[in-house]
């Protein structure tokens, strides 16, 4: 089952099926069956924040506006990324999303969840989906480090680069910024194993934790 799922996995990434997803008619980047995830643990959880970094085209943070709004009526998103030109007007002119233009590893960005997690009191889902380069994703997580609390949910995406188990040789990246933090700071997160396995594959492999 294992190597079957791992074809899956390799064809559906090398062919790009993942790059013509979308969600209202924006592109999203992601792969299907961790979205599907992601509006489970959203469901589940009913944060009062999602954070998303690397917005990309949007389609991601329109996709966790329409979500959230069905379980926590009070509710934000923030989403950020440097390239604010590439967000669609559409996500740009929705209430619900704040697009943030800045870099992901901003201590600004750190000030601002802190901000929002005043405003709208609960628990934050937070997804790192921007430079998937190992040390700016661990940068992104010391940055949420005095950002994120008990009981929050961190999903690190892309971590099935570097040959986990696709474009092997690329360079350390998301699955090994985990293990770094985790290295550094041992107690912060459980891994949800379950989450992680239930379809079979996941882009972000090694990355569904929960903040102890």
């Amino acid at each position: 089952m294992t190597d079957v799922c791992t074809a899956y996995h390799r064809w559906y990434y090398d062919t790009g099926v993942w790059a013509k997803l979308m969600f209202l008619g924006v592109p999203t980047l992601k792969s299907v069956s961790d979205m599907w995830n992601y509006q489970e643990i959203i469901t589940e959880r009913t944060p009062s924040l999602v954070v998303e970094f690397g917005t990309s085209f949007g389609g991601s943070a329109l996709y966790f506006s329409t979500v959230l709004q069905r379980v926590s009526p009070r509710s934000r998103v923030l989403t950020v990324d440097p390239a604010a030109h590439m967000v669609a007007a559409r996500v740009r002119a929705e209430p619900h999303i704040e697009c943030l233009a800045a870099s992901s590893s901003d201590p600004a960005v750190a000030a601002r969840i802190l901000e929002l997690r005043a405003d709208y009191p609960g628990s934050v889902f937070a997804i790192l989906d921007s430079d998937h380069q190992a040390f700016h994703v661990l940068a992104e997580m010391r940055l949420l480090r005095g950002a994120l609390t008990s009981g929050d949910y961190l999903v690190v995406e892309d971590g099935n680069i570097n040959g986990h188990p696709v474009l092997p040789g690329c360079g350390q990246g998301p699955w090994e910024a985990v293990l770094a933090y985790e290295a550094e700071f041992p107690d912060d997160y459980l891994h949800d194993r379950a989450r992680e396995e239930k379809f079979g594959f996941t882009f972000a492999a090694n990355g569904f934790l929960i903040r102890r």
